[in-house]
C-alpha cells in the first residue's frame, strides 16, 4: 500500500501548479502584448492617418506587458537564489 500523501505535500503541489499556471498565463500575457505593441507601431509607421487606433493598440499591449510582470512577479521572488538585501 502506498502511503497518503501528508497536508504538506498536497499544499505544495497545488502551489506549484497555480504556480506553472500564472507562468504560462503570463507567458502568453507578454507575447500578446509585444505582439501588440510591435504591430501598433508598424501600423502607424505604414498608416499614420490610423494613428489613434494604432495607439490604442500599441497602449493595449504595454498593459498586457505589465499584466505579465505582474502575474509572475510572486513566482520569481519565490525563487531560491541569491538574496537582494546587499
Amino acid at each position: 500500500m502506498e502511503p497518503k500523501p501528508s497536508r504538506l505535500a498536497e499544499r505544495r503541489r497545488v502551489q506549484e501548479e497555480v504556480a506553472a499556471r500564472k507562468r504560462k498565463t503570463s507567458i502568453v500575457a507578454g507575447i500578446l502584448g509585444l505582439v501588440l505593441l510591435f504591430a501598433g507601431s508598424i501600423g502607424v509607421l505604414i498608416s499614420p492617418l490610423s494613428a489613434l487606433v494604432l495607439i490604442v493598440v500599441m497602449g493595449t499591449g504595454i498593459v498586457l506587458l505589465l499584466v505579465a510582470f505582474l502575474l509572475v512577479r510572486g513566482p520569481v521572488a519565490a525563487l531560491p537564489g541569491k538574496s537582494r538585501d546587499n
